[in-house]
């Protein structure tokens, strides 16, 4: 089978002394990072990525993702540059434009140009922590004279970019160490992210071996094969109705899904039922790992052919978060690292 470069766990629901405790088994089991996501309104994933790196030794703290307008680039490179202090130099910063309708829509912050929100973020950071003082006149920010006033562990930090499209995932290439893939990411879809990476790695001259490829992908692993699949079902359905109001996105799109599909899922969703019964086991197979473990060691593995160097074994509701991370130290780390 493909090896990977790591394998990764990453949860946002438990009290953060349950995180902590998870990420410690996690470093004992051999897990390469510990992935903290930031959505509106869920625990900050600063103070639960200090948390972490506090609680532990060895394992890496990732963000995945914090976005550009809820917190000013200049904000989030001294956040970050503690956080690598308190880690001791054991974090990734994780960057994505996050979802409009919560940014723009709920917030009423202003969605502007999040291609380039993005792409200027990563240059105001990474002149901040080489000691800059920085005056900037972007087409999103613009700084006058400032400046980190501690001097960082790392003058170069990890830097991952969190993306869908096709132009972004070539931006990632060009720009950044690594693109963390979202949930519901197929073979498919990893392949035709990876054909627009290596555009951008092209630009930049850099090379696909020193490029991180993650994603969170969603596991249900069990000898009990219709039990473990059943479990995803209300989750995927939850996920493609999310994602309805944008049916031709290039995750449904490279994966085959109709957009007629997508737009029925939607509809459900929006008279108050989440459809979980509209879930095939072909889209189970397509946006998941789920049933028995060869079943899963051999959804992951296509997933791995197609690009991906580290898998996030993201939190699933109703399942623990501990039972992941044991499923996939007993069924998966031994077969792909």
């Amino acid at each position: 089978m493909a090896k990977v470069r790591e394998f990764g766990i990453g949860c946002e629901s438990p009290h953060p002394r349950e995180v902590v405790a998870l990420a410690r088994r996690a470093e004992e089991l051999g897990v390469g990072t510990f992935w903290v996501p930031e959505d509106p309104f869920y625990r900050g994933a600063f103070t639960l990525g200090s948390a972490i790196a506090c609680g532990t030794s060895k394992i890496k703290v990732g963000l995945g993702v914090v976005n550009p307008y809820m917190r000013h680039p200049s904000l989030t490179a001294m956040e970050f540059a503690a956080l690598d202090e308190v880690s001791d130099g054991r974090a990734i910063l994780g960057i994505g434009a996050g979802l409009k309708d919560w940014i723009e829509g709920r917030l009423k912050i202003p969605y502007t140009k999040p291609a380039a929100a993005m792409r200027e973020s990563i240059e105001i950071i990474r002149r901040l922590f080489r000691g800059e003082e920085l005056t900037y006149t972007g087409k999103v920010f613009q700084t006058e004279r400032i400046k980190l006033s501690f001097k960082p562990v790392r003058v170069e930090i990890p830097i991952q970019l969190g993306v869908i499209g096709p132009k972004n995932c070539e931006m990632t290439g060009e720009v950044a160490d690594g693109l963390l893939l979202s949930v519901m990411s197929s073979p498919a879809y990893v392949k035709f992210a990876m054909e627009h990476v290596r555009r951008g790695l092209a630009k930049s001259g850099r090379d696909l071996r020193d490029f991180a490829v993650g994603a969170y992908v969603l596991s249900s692993i069990s000898e009990d094969e219709r039990a473990a699949r059943d479990r995803l079902r209300p989750l995927v359905a939850f996920f493609i109705s999310l994602m309805a109001p944008q049916p031709n996105t290039p995750i449904f799109a490279a994966a085959g899904l109709p957009a007629e599909t997508i737009r029925a899922f939607g509809e459900s969703f929006a008279r108050g039922k989440v459809p979980t019964d509209m879930v095939t086991d072909e889209m189970l197979d397509t946006f998941t790992i789920a049933g028995s473990p060869a079943r899963c060691r051999e959804n992951l593995s296509r997933l791995i052919e197609a690009g991906m160097t580290a898998p996030v074994l993201f939190e699933v509701p109703g399942i623990p978060p501990q039972q992941t991370l044991d499923d996939a130290h007993k069924h998966l780390m031994p077969y792909f690292t």
